[in-house]
């Protein structure tokens, strides 16, 4: 509870640099159109949204049969075109993933899905030198893996992308698991505890992706008695700032 009122007393503070813009875009899906529901996921894309909010105003949440493959792409792509050098993008996608993409609203087999070399594609057009992904979906540790990539361009051109910041719920073959009594996934019940200051080991209300890391990666892995682990991957710095809850000056 404690966290919870830091995170509201502290609300109107922005990350890292006061005078960054960030941009979010927050994609939770339940009720998918052809393939099975699930039933914490907009509850986590509405959380992390509403997270991020109180930091920034430019925060688009995309839930259910809002969440087409053409719809996330699009708005994705008009983030990116907005972003500065120094801004910050952050992507967030709480539903089903399968081997090499993720799962959008109309998705309906492998060769309509979105994948992550189509995300890399995206991501490759994206000034901001932060850019924070934040994908809670089985097999998502494969959106750190080359061998997916259609063409060396294509790989060589994501590897060496400097600033962003890849936290995968599981790895490549692993699912990732809806915990039945709470109102979020593991995964996200913990990013967003560790985002709010759980994770804050030093006690400065900066939130790093190092702090974060071994914040979430312990906890879901005890949770789920290892049958989850989060994953980490990009080319950042363990100190690159995540959430800054002090006041600004």
């Amino acid at each position: 509870m404690r966290l919870y009122l830091l995170a509201l007393l502290f609300g109107a503070c922005s990350l890292a640099t006061h005078a960054r813009t960030i941009y979010v875009l927050s994609v939770g899906i339940c009720d998918y159109k052809s393939i099975n529901d699930l039933r914490k996921t907009e509850n986590d894309a509405t959380d992390m949204a509403q997270l991020f909010a109180t930091h920034t105003s430019h925060v688009t949440t995309l839930l259910g049969a809002q969440a087409t493959r053409e719809n996330i792409l699009s708005r994705l792509q008009q983030l990116c075109s907005q972003a500065a050098e120094g801004d910050v993008l952050v992507f967030i996608f709480s539903g089903h993933g399968g081997k090499g993409g993720l799962c959008a609203y109309d998705t309906s087999s492998q060769k309509t899905m979105i994948t992550y070399t189509e995300i890399q594609k995206v991501l490759q057009t994206c000034r901001a030198n932060n850019k924070q992904l934040y994908i809670d979906a089985c097999f998502s540790g494969g959106l750190r893996e080359k061998k997916h990539q259609q063409t060396a361009t294509a790989q060589s051109s994501f590897s060496d992308m400097q600033g962003i910041m890849l936290f995968l719920s599981s790895r490549t073959d692993e699912k990732s698991q809806e915990n039945p009594f709470g109102r979020n996934g593991f995964f996200t019940q913990y990013l967003l505890l560790g985002l709010k200051g759980a994770a804050d080991a030093d006690r400065n209300r900066i939130v790093t992706a190092k702090e974060l890391f071994d914040y979430v990666s312990h906890n879901v892995a005890q949770r789920t008695r290892n049958k989850q682990h989060p994953v980490m991957w990009g080319k950042f710095n363990d100190n690159m700032r995540l959430m800054n809850w002090n006041a600004a000056k």
